[in-house]
């Protein structure tokens, strides 16, 4: 009888110890990142310089500012707009690969844009810069976004122009 309730009791105690370790590993923070929130991610949005056929317009970058890592699960929402007016809306790329990537702390996320931004001859833009419009980014997944500026490469402000209804990002690249 002695033996058997110190197997019991021998017993419980591994499947005691088994458990704790089990939820320490579960519990760390590196373990299993959240979704990116717009709180933790500072963006940019940068023109490029010159317009050759298939290449960017502009790029949208996001860096981790946060303590933790957090996951990019899907292409973020872009929507360039006048007001209640007009307005052109992001959309992934023809070809471009599905998007799952862990963003650590102090690192960036790069998306090339793809989109019209001087109009042909004779024709109008759809999102015009002449009213500077406001460009909002949200984070798959999320609810709230943020307000973006666009930039020159040297960090100075210039006036989104959207000359259709489409922004097409390409696949995102970490820096």
């Amino acid at each position: 009888m002695a033996r058997r309730t110190r197997a019991v009791s021998a017993l419980g105690l591994v499947l005691l110890l088994g458990t704790a370790a089990c939820d320490t590993d579960h519990g760390s923070s590196d373990a299993r990142p959240v979704a990116c929130r717009a709180s933790q991610l500072g963006w940019k949005m940068t023109r490029l310089p010159g317009k050759r056929q298939d290449t960017p317009a502009a790029t949208l970058s996001a860096e981790n500012k946060g303590t933790k890592s957090c996951t990019f699960d899907g292409y973020p929402d872009i929507d360039v707009y006048i007001g209640k007016g007009p307005s052109a809306g992001g959309k992934p790329k023809k070809g471009a690969g599905p998007v799952r990537l862990r963003l650590s702390p102090r690192h960036t996320v790069e998306f090339p844009l793809f989109y019209e931004a001087t109009a042909a001859p004779g024709d109008g833009c759809e999102v015009s810069a002449e009213y500077d419009p406001s460009i909002t980014v949200t984070p798959p997944h999320a609810k709230d976004g943020s307000l973006v500026r666009m930039t020159d490469a040297r960090g100075k402000h210039v006036r989104a122009q959207v000359c259709d209804i489409d922004i097409e990002l390409g696949s995102p690249q970490l820096r």
